[in-house]
């Protein structure tokens, strides 16, 4: 009896170990597993592989299909900047004066891209047509307007620059509230020709005009467009303020140009 019990008691030591044991062994795993997960063995046969095969290509091949594509998006770039002007203004509408008139009177523009009348000014001393032009603009709701006022204005408020840009001021801030996801883009006014400047003192205020008029552009963060570099002595008509057809290709570049059309 007393040795069963002795065999029992060691059967139930051995297995106590052999419990033991397992537990041990188990935890050891675990924190082997945990420590693998904390600190991965960077397997670099992968990238060694691939480096590998790069290694082996045509370098020159491959400068060809970059250059490829670099001569395939210059050349679809060209052909965007070389559309048609009046496919350029296709979403654009301009409003302006008899000066503005030019653009469809000489084809270069479609007539339903310009609203334009003669005698037309912010001023609204002589003519109330800039109220039209305004309202006209508001209903197409275009990407881009462009706005040429100005040389009506001169003599409207007698050479007084500051009454021009107290004039034109209101009528921005009105288009930019109707309009506000429009871009608005505002011309200068042209030089007059000497010959102009003779007959009416006042023409020669139009730098002091065309300079309010960009101070005004910035205050109303809109896009002032000089285009007194355009003029040339031959561009002008007899009466010495409007142009000859040469110009308006001139200035229909630079509006598409600044508005990036």
């Amino acid at each position: 009896m007393k040795k069963k019990i002795e065999k029992l008691e060691e059967k139930d030591n051995v297995l106590r170990i052999a419990v033991t044991l397992v537990i041990a062994l188990l935890a050891i795993g675990i924190i082997v597993v945990a420590v693998k997960l904390m600190n991965p063995k960077v397997d670099t046969d992968q990238g060694m592989a691939f480096l590998k095969k790069m290694d082996k290509k045509d370098v020159a091949t491959v400068e060809k299909k970059v250059q490829a594509l670099e001569d395939e998006e210059r050349a679809a770039d060209e052909e965007w900047a070389n559309r048609p002007v009046k496919e350029k203004f296709a979403g654009a509408f301009i409003i302006g004066d008899s000066i503005t008139q030019g653009l469809y009177e000489y084809g270069v523009l479609d007539q339903a891209n310009v609203m334009a009348d003669r005698g037309t000014e912010v001023s609204k001393n002589n003519s109330n047509k800039i109220e039209e032009h305004i309202e006209k603009a508001k209903e197409l709701n275009p990407q881009v307007l462009f706005l040429a006022y100005g040389m009506n204005d001169v003599e409207a408020v007698r050479g007084d620059a500051d009454a021009f840009q107290d004039n034109y001021c209101p009528i921005i801030e009105d288009l930019k509230k109707s309009l506000p996801d429009t871009k608005i883009y505002i011309n200068s006014i042209l030089p007059a020709a000497q010959s102009a400047i003779d007959r009416n003192e006042w023409y020669g205020n139009i730098p002091e005009f065309n300079q309010k008029l960009k101070e005004l552009c910035e205050k109303e963060r809109v896009t002032f467009i000089d285009n007194t570099d355009l003029v040339k002595s031959e561009y002008y008509a007899d009466d010495g303020i409007h142009m000859a057809p040469a110009f308006y290709t001139a200035w229909v570049n630079r509006m598409a140009e600044v508005a990036e059309l």
